[in-house]
């Protein structure tokens, strides 16, 4: 994973105060761990939220974040 799209997950997850970002941040706590495995409602968010974000930067990021923990 590239590590300008967890930076820029995580400055997204540090200037808001939702699920969401409590979420995200989970996930990129995960993308450090090389044993950890994400759950079918981890991957179901992820997508969601992948397409729901409007902002171009961060919904690269995710894409990212999402090939890198479920691109199976």
């Amino acid at each position: 994973m590239q590590e300008y799209s967890r930076i820029l997950i995580e400055d997204y997850c540090m200037k808001h105060d939702s699920a969401k970002s409590r979420r995200l941040e989970r996930l990129v706590k995960m993308s450090y761990d090389m044993y950890a495995d994400g759950t079918d409602e981890d991957a179901i968010f992820l997508a969601k939220t992948i397409r729901q974000e409007r902002n171009p930067e961060l919904k690269k990021a995710l894409k990212d974040l999402d090939d890198f923990l479920f691109g199976y």
